[in-house]
């Protein structure tokens, strides 16, 4: 399917062809869950319309506003609210959305979108070009602080030839350009209401206006995300009144809750996966889920000689994580790209577990045992933090388990747990850490790298990890403007090569990640990026 995707791309690229055709809008599952709960579901009653589904989960997201919007469960929940040009299916194909049709000239370097008629804001006020043309115009706008700044920095200029026409013009050709139009990427906002806000300090951050399937009707920070069905949704409308995402204080919590009726859905808790398959009135659905990994603060002296993260790889046994923590739920990573993605090389050092090598390279590094222990140098001691996430007992387990590994080494590790939203906006998004446990996202095309690891995206994108490497930045730019498929899996290979080598991180797992909601709801077809991507098709 990839291929396929990919060849419509290039198809775009060689010709004016048109692409995009048709009216195919969100809401259609074009899949079937990858697991269900045992037994037979029986037949399939007649669907019904109404009623709410209560999502129980351990986050929220820390703004609605799609400009500002950088981790993982913003972005699930302004899917809800907002629509893109394009959006990304089940299937990780690009469908149209807020654009009908789109096409591109010989030369690659102008785009031409087709708007949707008859669109409307939330608030009754009509969706125009005006209103594409801002929100990409507001993201290059060099005084706007925004994450996703360096993903359209090929766009030139962008004109609007009438209201349902946006045409972008280009510096150079752009293989991912389409990509970055969909809403899980960068959803469009409305012009009327945020030109000339400051977009750190706006209502809009809190109660947005959107085009999307959903309104938002309470957001108690702490406590819940309710949104309702928008009855004037241009594509499927909405089967449910209501989705509300309930916050809980830790796994063990959402976990008994989830056995136990309080809420309609959830991640499952590795721990409880066989109580929940056993559990005759509970669907189960899987997924697999981005690269989870351990990222060092690179502009750290303790992190600055690559033979010290070596040996940090070959000192941790990443079986062990899968097999004791996760008990099986997931796979054992090597970079941020998907083992399902074309670009992924499966062909890289995968650092087994060896902790004499690992003791080797810390001595050729001059750290040696200090009388506690711990290894020193130069008088500084190897000890540090390592942040993560709070209420997570997954990863609270895998970072108790990183600290008695290294430990054994002569590494001192202190975890650290604070809430998301710190711990991403503050800490993280900051660059201010030692180490970190997080999960990358799942994106469609593999130029998501050039944003967390070029050098020129230190501070102004995600490359928190002030990763540096001039041969990884030249790979990075040629893999944006390289158009054949098999030429840009080369690069993207060789990527990934050289930065297994270099170890900016410590690719953990990608998770394995079961939900379970109540067999009265339907429609339920979680996507690598969202499981939330076709919510107006949920039903009871």
């Amino acid at each position: 399917m990839r291929k396929v995707i990919w060849a419509i791309l290039v198809l775009m690229l060689a010709s004016a062809g048109l692409v995009g055709c048709g009216d195919s809008s969100r809401g259609t599952a074009s899949g079937t869950p990858a697991a269900t709960a045992s037994g037979s579901q029986g037949a399939v009653p007649t669907a019904k319309t109404g009623g709410t589904v209560v999502y129980g989960t351990l986050f929220e997201p820390a703004t609605l506003n799609p400009l500002q919007a950088t981790d993982v469960v913003s972005k699930w929940a302004v899917e809800l609210i907002f629509d893109g040009l394009v959006y990304v299916n089940d299937k990780m194909e690009m469908k149209p959305g807020l654009a009908t049709e789109w096409s591109t000239s010989p030369d690659g370097l102008e785009w031409t979108f087709k708007l949707r008629n008859g669109v409307r804001w939330h608030d009754g006020v009509p969706f125009t070009a005006d209103d594409v043309r801002f929100t990409y115009e507001t993201v290059l706008n060099k005084d706007t602080k925004t994450i996703p700044k360096t993903d359209y920095a090929s766009i030139a200029r962008i004109e609007t030839p009438d209201l349902q026409t946006v045409r972008f013009y280009l510096k150079e050709k752009s293989a991912p350009f389409l990509s970055k139009l969909a809403t899980n990427a960068l959803a469009i906002v409305p012009k009327h209401i945020l030109e000339n806000q400051d977009l750190n300090t706006t209502d809009f951050n809190r109660k947005p206006i959107g085009t999307g399937p959903f309104v938002v009707e309470e957001w108690a920070q702490g406590q819940k995300l309710s949104v309702k069905a928008n009855p004037n949704y241009f594509g499927t409308k909405p089967a449910l009144d209501k989705i509300i995402w309930k916050k809980l204080t830790d796994s063990n919590v959402l976990s008994l809750q989830l056995l136990n009726g309080e809420v309609d859905g959830a991640a499952v808790n590795p721990e409880i996966i066989g109580q929940v398959k056993a559990n005759n009135t509970l669907s189960t659905y899987e997924t697999v889920d981005a690269n989870t990994y351990i990222g060092f603060q690179l502009d750290n002296p303790l992190f600055q000689d690559k033979r010290v993260r070596q040996a940090l790889s070959y000192g941790l046994d990443r079986d062990a994580i899968l097999t004791q923590i996760l008990k099986g739920q997931g796979i054992r990573s090597t970079s941020h790209i998907m083992p399902n993605s074309w670009a992924y090389n499966p062909d890289v050092e995968k650092f087994g577990f060896n902790q004499a090598k690992a003791k080797q390279l810390l001595a050729d590094a001059g750290w040696k045992p200090g009388p506690d222990g711990v290894l020193t140098k130069d008088g500084q001691k190897f000890k540090f933090t390592l942040l993560t996430n709070a209420g997570d007992k997954t990863r609270e387990a895998v970072s108790l388990f990183v600290r008695q590994q290294w430990g054994e080494l002569g590494v001192q590790v202190e975890p650290q747990y604070l809430d998301l939203n710190t711990f991403i906006q503050e800490r993280v998004l900051k660059r201010n850490f030692e180490a970190i446990l997080l999960s990358g996202s799942v994106n469609v095309d593999p130029d998501y790298l050039y944003r967390n690891f070029h050098s020129k995206a230190i501070g102004t994108a995600n490359n928190f990890l002030s990763y540096r490497n001039d041969q990884v930045d030249k790979l990075l730019e040629e893999g944006q403007v390289t158009l054949d498929q098999q030429a840009r899996q080369k690069i993207y290979f060789e990527i990934q090569k050289l930065m297994a080598d270099d170890a900016p991180q410590v690719p953990l797992y990608y998770p394995k990640v079961t939900y379970a909601f109540k067999k009265t709801i339907q429609g339920i077809n979680p996507s690598p990026i969202n499981l939330f991507w076709n919510a107006e098709a949920w039903h009871y």
